[in-house]
């Protein structure tokens, strides 16, 4: 009877002593966990302020000259206005014709611009965003992180600031864009 004990007691030892070593990857790593604001990144990286700079003044070149257009349209129509009277109305209906002309052609040029516009601005936020890619991977595995989640996309519904590693990885892609590293 002892025997049979025995033989019990040293399977249970040895079964505690393999699960217990199995076990330990099917608990639970011990780690940190980021969370990072991809677009607060863009935001106050040096790079991604020269790229949002670039960006707005384009935008702002663009706008003048579509201001300067819907100027030129308008003073057209207040000149047309003023001389209707003494205009016959074959030279009323031309300058009508020409004032739709450029208006169309200004809402063309305005649609064109936005479409090419939101086309370059989603190509270079993409560069960006896999250059910080890139940062934040070198930045969690160096600094010892589990995981590191992007804040607004991720579902987070709340993170300690403790765990917010935003300005770690500005720095760290300010350094590596400055390095020359991409």
């Amino acid at each position: 009877m002892m025997r049979g004990f025995s033989k019990r007691l040293t399977l249970v030892v040895l079964a505690v002593i393999f699960v217990g070593a199995d076990a330990t990857p099917l608990r639970a790593q011990e780690g940190k966990i980021g969370l990072v604001d991809l677009q607060g990144v863009i935001v106050q990286s040096k790079r991604g302020q020269e790229v949002l700079a670039k960006l707005q003044a384009e935008r702002e070149a663009k706008q003048r000259e579509i201001d300067a257009d819907e100027k030129k349209i308008r003073k057209m129509e207040a000149d047309l206005e003023k001389q209707r009277s003494v205009l016959s109305e074959l030279a009323v209906q031309e300058r009508e014709k020409a004032i739709r002309s450029l208006a169309r052609d200004l809402r063309r040029t305005v649609d064109d611009f936005n479409r090419e516009f939101g086309e370059r601005e989603r190509v270079l936020r993409g560069q960006l965003l896999k250059e910080i890619a890139a940062v934040v991977r070198s930045y969690g595995k160096e600094n010892g992180y589990l995981l590191i989640m992007e804040i607004r996309a991720g579902g987070v519904m709340y993170g300690n600031e403790a765990a917010n590693v935003t300005k770690g990885v500005v720095a760290a892609y300010d350094a590596s864009v400055g390095s020359g590293k991409k």
